[in-house]
């Protein structure tokens, strides 16, 4: 599905800190932020070369992929 995930943290040690991640799909890298609930897509968007019902497979792992970070 997509390779090279990785989450640090956007604003860390600041009240608006967010998790942020990265990670490649077919050779190309998208990159994140989670925030209530929602991710939201830096530039490029996936959905801009991938069909809509990836990019939600894609979310839903990035969701339990991020819960998992978070929990450790």
């Amino acid at each position: 599905m997509f390779e090279d995930f990785e989450v640090s943290q956007l604003w860390e040690g600041h009240v608006h800190e967010r998790p942020q991640f990265s990670l490649s799909v077919q050779g190309n890298e998208y990159k994140g932020m989670v925030h209530d609930d929602k991710i939201h897509w830096f530039h490029p968007h996936p959905k801009q070369t991938l069909e809509e019902e990836h990019v939600s497979a894609i979310e839903s792992k990035v969701f339990d992929m991020i819960s998992d970070h978070l929990e450790e």
